[in-house]
């Protein structure tokens, strides 16, 4: 059976938030610590999971690793999360010396993989999705946001050779992911957002269905997360050819809902900071009733977070965030 099939057939709403950070206050570690370290990553996982029992189980995202890989300098604070700094590509002879790295070899790649092993195994009988950054996202960090946004208009053809560089690297680490045993993969493509709808098709959305078809040959769940502004780019998101899009805080499920393909599962978008960081349970109780109650009878929504749980978001409100879907279910 589908995703689409379990969660059109499931008798409760599914909750699913991109929620991994918070969970370090429960093995005393620190950001850092885990994004380095995949067994540690996966048992602070775990370690939430037991706590709050979500109904699909992600390791941590992180935005940096594909581009450090390639070289890319990466800015850490304590406890907060990485940043990519400068850039690495101008021209094009600096495309022609980007070598495209091994999984682990001199890079945190291997993190990743090994974290999304230890959960698979924990977690048998749940589903468990990785991350990979988009392809676009990831030429952005490598080249500056700025610079690739007048790029794609004065040098597209230096932007595709970065892009194809970054496909290699995004086809190596997919398969490496997805030997690990887990049931499907996040594609995080926010920067596509930026674009109108043809750039985005010629510089995000062909390289993300060569993704997408890679995931699929593998028999697994294909996820295009988008927390920018897709009002202009719902339907070229879904003819990527995903079986999930997920949207953030500034796109509303209920608006989109109706425009989605028949054959995606439509996730988001409760505000990560906003709700789950800064309010309190009460607030996080009362912004999910609400958020289930304008997608009630809508049987292809999975609700989560508009995008990652920020480090340090308390327990108690990822707690009534579960609770008040429990409660959803028992009175629907």
């Amino acid at each position: 059976m589908s995703f689409i099939d379990d969660v059109k057939n499931s008798r409760r709403m599914l909750c699913a938030p991109f929620a991994s950070f918070p969970g370090t206050v429960l093995t005393n570690s620190t950001v850092k610590q885990n994004l380095c370290n995949g067994l540690l990553q996966a048992e602070t996982v775990i370690a939430l999971q037991k706590v709050c029992d979500f109904d699909i189980v992600f390791p941590m995202m992180d935005l940096t690793v594909e581009a450090e890989a390639f070289g890319a300098e990466i800015n850490w604070e304590m406890d907060e999360l990485p940043a990519v700094t400068g850039k690495i590509i101008v021209d094009e002879e600096d495309v022609k010396e980007l070598s495209i790295p091994e999984i682990g070899e001199n890079n945190r790649l291997h993190v990743f993989v090994e974290a999304c092993k230890r959960l698979k195994q924990e977690f048998p009988n749940k589903w468990v999705w990785g991350y990979v950054l988009g392809p676009f996202s990831i030429a952005g960090r490598l080249m500056g946001m700025t610079e690739i946004s007048i790029a794609l208009k004065l040098e597209p053809e230096l932007v595709h050779q970065v892009l194809i560089k970054v496909e290699h690297l995004l086809g190596q680490y997919v398969s490496a992911l997805l030997s690990t045993g887990i049931d499907g993969l996040v594609i995080l493509e926010p920067a596509s957002g930026m674009l109108d709808e043809n750039d985005a098709d010629e510089f995000s959305n062909r390289y993300i269905k060569e993704i997408v078809n890679l995931i699929k040959s593998q028999k697994k769940i294909s996820v295009l997360h988008n927390c920018g502004r897709v009002m202009h780019l719902v339907e070229s998101l879904c003819a990527t050819g995903v079986e999930v899009l997920h949207v953030g805080s500034v796109t509303e499920p209920f608006t989109i809902y109706p425009r989605v393909s028949e054959n995606v599962v439509l996730m988001g978008n409760l505000k990560p900071t906003e709700i789950f960081l800064q309010s309190t349970p009460e607030k996080v109780r009362e912004a999910t009733l609400t958020l289930l109650e304008r997608m009630r009878g809508y049987n292809r929504f999975v609700i989560s977070s508009g995008c990652d749980i920020p480090p340090g978001t308390s327990i108690e409100n990822l707690r009534a965030f579960k609770d008040a879907v429990v409660l959803s279910n028992k009175s629907a």
